[in-house]
């Protein structure tokens, strides 16, 4: 099972919607599912859930008072995001290669959740909860609108 993080481009076929009598406002509304169902598709692939789990776990087992400790633990947290996303959107077999544009996204969402959570960043004291809450609802609304999979 190779590549199952990666994301494949809408089809660019048109959709009728004026002709009702053909049913083409069915197809329409067909189409208008589609996408919504392409942007979840989207957001559920570049959003690392497994990850951000993997680092609330381990980041609650790590005391208060041991900084270092869980900045170890939050790097290795971002190195297996890149990995398991390195590895879920490539695929030798049918000559996909990965696809680092999602990777990057992918680091970056881990990223704006690990801010939103506190983490380092408040240990460190650089971290304002609104702030954060924001970034979670902008980027996971913004980025599956514009970035639809890789251009190959």
């Amino acid at each position: 099972m190779s590549a199952v993080y990666r994301i494949s481009k809408p089809s660019s076929r048109p959709i009728p919607v004026a002709d009702v009598g053909g049913g083409s406002v069915a197809r329409a509304a067909d189409g208008a599912a589609e996408g919504f169902k392409g942007y979840l598709d989207r957001l559920m692939k570049m959003i690392p859930t497994e990850v951000i789990s993997l680092y609330l776990v381990g980041s609650g087992l790590i005391p208060e008072a041991e900084d270092l400790t869980l900045v170890i633990w939050t790097v290795f947290c971002l190195l297996a995001v890149v990995a398991l996303r390195a590895w879920g959107t490539a695929d030798a077999r049918a000559g996909l290669p990965t696809d680092w544009k999602h990777v990057g996204i992918s680091v970056v969402a881990f990223l704006v959740w690990v801010y939103s959570l506190g983490g380092v960043f408040a240990e460190f004291g650089v971290h304002l909860p609104t702030l954060g809450s924001l970034l979670v609802l902008g980027w996971t609304f913004v980025v599956p609108q514009i970035y639809k999979g890789p251009e190959a």
